[in-house]
């Protein structure tokens, strides 16, 4: 019995040295998981302010993207409206550019006319020349029978009134002769 009861207290003893040993493995296993959660805890803590970090970082390059979104739609819409002008200018001046083109084919018609018209001009003043040339000369011949027209007529003119001189003394004379001529065949 004693050797049975030594042996049960060893057996014990060696239970309880392994309970032991147990405990204080699981005690070290407990404080090595306890610092390797602690670990993982400040690593998951340090990587959700680095992400925090990172996504402020973001959240401000986000705001300075919308920034450059919002000028960048600002300058298109300024530039679509400019492009607008540009285009309505641009439609004006072709069609001034179109007007000023039938313009010009209505001066060139124009000028030509007056080409032509410069040419029949020309032609009419030489033949103007011409006629004047030989009114010219018909004019000196016609001054000389216009001349002696003249003076006939001047010489006509002058034995008119010599004729109407004598025809007024004559009839002055017939009128006398007739006044005369009753009181002569009284007397008598």
């Amino acid at each position: 019995m004693k050797e049975r009861l030594a042996e049960n207290v060893m057996h014990c003893q060696s239970l309880e040295e392994k309970h032991q040993h147990a405990r204080e493995v699981l005690e070290h296993y407990r404080q090595s998981v306890k610092e390797q959660r602690d670990q993982d805890q400040r690593r998951h803590e340090q990587q959700i302010q680095q992400l925090q970090a990172e996504m402020r970082q973001l959240q401000q390059g986000l705001i300075v993207k919308q920034d450059v979104v919002t000028r960048l739609n600002q300058e298109g819409a300024r530039l679509v409206a400019e492009l607008s002008h540009a285009q309505k200018a641009l439609y004006e001046q072709q069609a001034q550019s179109r007007r000023l083109e039938q313009k010009l084919q209505a001066l060139q018609t124009v000028e030509q006319q007056a080409k032509a018209a410069e040419t029949r001009l020309a032609d009419r003043e030489i033949q103007l020349q011409a006629q004047n040339a030989q009114l010219g000369t018909s004019t000196a011949k016609a001054e000389a029978p216009a001349s002696q027209v003249r003076d006939l007529e001047l010489a006509q003119a002058a034995a008119d009134a010599k004729l109407t001189a004598q025809q007024e003394v004559l009839a002055e004379l017939r009128a006398y002769l007739d006044g005369r001529a009753p009181s002569e065949t009284t007397t008598r």
